[in-house]
């Protein structure tokens, strides 16, 4: 028995080496497409509990919210829990994400100056791929013809693609173009090698979306701490899986 619990205070005690990582590293956790700030629940509470300042916003593309502003308009929700953050006392700012999430991680990740870091949870939802889906590409064609035409700001029905089947979305043609096809600020080719921090993406091995994720990896510029990390979950079980390589990264990123 004392053998045990000596064997658990050393576990407990590697872990909890950064909870001073609070001092330094504030996370925002971005949920995935249709999701919300409750999907991260059981994530944030772990990691407010290992000492860090976490926030959760509810984003663009939520499934209250989904496409009420631009792929980058998004961005101000993340810029205002940064914000949060950073007057709780965060000296440095993880963004990580899921699904659609992580992409949007990546976008912002290279888009803003100062992020010291970036997690990729089983990134997915890349504009190029499902801008070639047939229901949205057909929307696409519509939403182009409406901005040619100068409708761009009116609100009208276009069809997503979520869990196999077409979903129906209210937005207007100019926002809904920001998040499908190559000229979307969330192309993972394009913001991969713009990024300026250091990343961690994490891959479930049961997962089809992460079938080109070693080579999109690859993209990112070289860094000693990029780390690429395969766990043994699907799709919406890498969050929770990846919680030991994520202690792990951010124990790294301190040394």
């Amino acid at each position: 028995m004392i053998r045990f619990l000596v064997a658990l205070a050393c576990l407990i005690a590697a872990h909890a080496a950064p909870a001073s990582a609070w001092e330094r590293f504030g996370i925002v956790l971005l949920h995935g497409k249709t999701g919300g700030p409750g999907q991260f629940t059981q994530l944030a509470r772990d990691l407010t509990e290992m000492g860090y300042l976490v926030e959760t916003p509810e984003l663009c593309w939520s499934g209250r919210r989904i496409y009420d502003r631009s792929f980058t308009g998004c961005f101000e929700d993340i810029d205002n829990a940064v914000a949060i953050l950073e007057n709780d006392g965060a000296e440095g700012i993880i963004v990580a994400g899921h699904s659609l999430g992580g992409v949007g991680a990546l976008a912002y990740a290279a888009n803003r100056e100062g992020i010291s870091g970036v997690i990729a949870l089983a990134p997915a939802g890349d504009p190029v791929a499902f801008g070639k889906i047939g229901v949205i590409a057909k929307s696409l064609k519509r939403a182009r013809a409406a901005v040619a035409a100068g409708d761009g700001d009116i609100i009208d029905t276009f069809n997503d693609f979520v869990l196999g089947k077409a979903l129906p979305v209210k937005a207007t043609a100019a926002d809904f173009l920001t998040f499908f096809g190559p000229d979307s600020p969330g192309v993972m080719t394009t913001t991969l090698p713009a990024l300026k921090a250091p990343l961690l993406w994490v891959a479930g091995t049961k997962d089809s979306s992460q079938r080109n994720a070693r080579s999109l990896f690859a993209m990112a510029p070289k860094d000693d701490q990029n780390q690429f990390v395969t766990v043994n979950a699907g799709h919406l079980g890498t969050p929770s899986a990846a919680f030991d390589a994520i202690l792990d990264w951010l124990d790294s990123l301190e040394d």
